[in-house]
């Protein structure tokens, strides 16, 4: 069906945001029940959500949609730059997702005026582990200790042993890992106009790598991958994915404030109606030291703080965004980033 500002008052499940489409232009082309709910600036792609189960979904379940989420957001990028929004964010209605393009518009500008003339690819590096461990096997140190544990009889020198050549093992590849991993990022830095560094799922992997990169140098990127490619020889395996969208360098993120979860945090600490960010703050700071297990002496005194933590976290958000609905365009960094730095 045609993407238009379909009237809902239900639940929206949210994809993605985009410019507002200008008069007269032509519309976005959706199956089902995918639709526009237009702001002054920018629009949201939403669908009608269903209905939550009560039942946890396993894994299966949460990858299917992930996927269904990504292939929507890459449909919706055929017709113009695009922000993601965050995966498995429900609006209550449409009036909060207006709240949403209303609050956003500042940050919404901003991305897209980053983002414009560059795209996301993924670069992911791996490499053959049996030949990495046969390569650590020759060094002399491994051999040494081999020798060593070979001539020990059982017992627990011959397990302090194996544990000493295991972690020596370890610590090779980490380095090695290292060493190519930081070669391989400078090179593609220069070609990108931002990086980010995802987390490695397993040993085969050396560099997994989110590129953000202007559009007139693709082909300098696939340049780089080529020669990386050449001087490595075979020994490491590249796989470039693109374009993407700009999940890694502008993730939309969106939180929505119920009126009941609002009063319930008012009451936890203890304010009345609509509060400054500092009044929440002093609010919540006299409480928690009243409540730190240590002064309060009891045992529900950690479940008492952990719901002071959560009631300050939603009343401090409210106050800062002005109302119940809080939008943040957020990079996706991870801890793995800094070793790489």
């Amino acid at each position: 069906m045609t993407a238009t500002g379909t009237r809902s008052d239900g639940a929206l499940y949210m994809y993605a945001i985009v410019p507002k489409p200008a008069q007269g232009a032509a519309p976005y082309q959706f199956d089902n029940d995918v639709h526009l709910v237009e702001g002054e600036a920018f629009a949201a792609i939403v669908a009608e959500a269903p209905a939550k189960s009560q039942a946890r979904r396993d894994r299966r379940e949460l990858a299917l949609s992930l996927l269904a989420h990504q292939k929507m957001i890459e449909r919706v990028m055929e017709h113009g730059k695009t922000l993601p929004v965050k995966f498995d964010t429900t609006a209550p209605d449409r009036e909060s997702v207006e709240r949403c393009l209303e609050r956003g518009e500042a940050a919404f500008s901003q991305a897209f005026e980053t983002l414009q003339g560059k795209t996301q690819y993924e670069v992911l590096v791996t490499w053959d582990l049996e030949a990495v461990f046969a390569e650590i096997a020759t060094d002399p140190e491994v051999v040494r200790l081999k020798g060593e544990l070979q001539a020990t009889p059982d017992g627990p020198s011959r397990q302090e042993d194996a544990k000493r050549l295991g972690a020596l093992v370890k610590a090779s590849l980490e380095r090695r890992r290292e060493t190519f991993g930081r070669a391989l990022a400078d090179a593609l830095r220069a070609v990108s106009a931002d990086v980010v560094v995802n987390s490695l799922m397993d040993d085969r992997m050396v560099l997994n790598l989110a590129l953000l990169v202007d559009d007139n140098r693709a082909g300098e990127l696939d340049a780089c991958l080529e020669r990386l490619d050449a001087l490595h020889d075979g020994r490491l395996s590249f796989r470039c994915v693109g374009p993407l969208p700009p999940h890694s360098f502008a993730a939309v993120e969106v939180s929505f404030f119920g009126a009941d979860e609002i009063a319930r945090a008012r009451r936890l600490l203890g304010l009345d109606g609509s509060q400054d960010t500092e009044t929440v703050r002093s609010a919540y700071l006299r409480l928690a030291k009243r409540m730190h297990p240590d002064t309060a002496g009891n045992q529900n005194a950690t479940e008492s703080i952990n719901s002071l933590n959560d009631a300050y976290r939603t009343l401090a958000l409210y106050a800062e965004s002005g109302g119940p609905v809080v939008v943040k365009v957020q990079r996706q960094e991870t801890a793995h980033a800094a070793s790489l730095e």
